[in-house]
């Protein structure tokens, strides 16, 4: 009997062991499935911070190409106007430049108008002058000869007179500055703009003074130029 009943102890302790093994086991077990879930809910939030973060540099990326796609349309619309400006410019040099050379050319032919209608002045008056000292001389030789009966001795030709160039007559002007007023009162009442050839035409001059007349108002800021029209200011 005595060694049933230390059989049965015996069995009572290891169940006894058994059971808080077990109750030992099963608390691991619980702690084991706590920490799970946490590890699991930390992968979670992980993974949500790592697509937030995604998110935020897929904005980021999108917002720096959306103002990089800007500047490059800002560039381009410069560049397109640089360019259009450029060539404004390089057709207004293009007209000034015809302009000066049509303005050139007018008044190198009314410059040479006016040599010749000089030359051919002088030649007629040297003419006119020639056939008069003829008709004198020859008034004087019939006078000679009713008053003595001979005609007069001739005389030696005398040497040729060498011609002296043509020299232009200066053209009486009205003073500059009362040209200036009347020109710049005729631009003021044309508020459409007026060209050269107008001027020439409503005070009877030649080009090269009414073109510095024009030039003397443009640098006393009176008068400005916009393609071919003049302007009072």
């Amino acid at each position: 009997m005595g060694m049933i009943q230390d059989f049965q102890k015996a069995d009572e302790e290891r169940r006894r062991e058994v059971a808080a093994l077990a109750k030992e086991a099963d608390a691991m077990v619980k702690d084991l499935a706590k920490g799970s879930a946490e590890r699991r809910s930390e992968v979670a939030t992980m993974i949500q911070d790592l697509a937030k973060g995604d998110a935020e540099r897929a904005s980021e990326v999108a917002t720096m190409r959306s103002e990089t796609d800007a500047m490059v349309n800002d560039l381009a619309r410069g560049s397109t106007q640089r360019r259009s400006e450029v060539a404004t410019m390089l057709n207004d040099f293009a007209k000034g430049d015809a302009e000066r050379a049509s303005e050139v050319a007018s008044m190198r032919s009314e410059t040479d108008a006016m040599v010749n209608d000089l030359a051919r002045g002088s030649a007629q008056r040297r003419s006119d002058v020639a056939t008069m000292l003829n008709d004198l001389a020859k008034g004087s030789t019939q006078r000679h000869t009713d008053v003595w009966g001979v005609a007069p001795a001739r005389k030696p030709a005398p040497p040729p007179v060498e011609e002296l160039p043509v020299e232009m007559p200066p053209m009486p002007e009205a003073p500059a500055g009362e040209l200036r007023d009347r020109v710049f009162a005729y631009l003021a009442d044309h508020p459409d703009g007026t060209r050269l050839v107008e001027l020439e035409e409503e005070f009877g001059l030649a080009r090269i003074q009414i073109a510095k007349l024009v030039r003397g108002l443009i640098d006393d800021n009176k008068v400005e130029k916009r393609e071919l029209f003049y302007f009072a200011i």
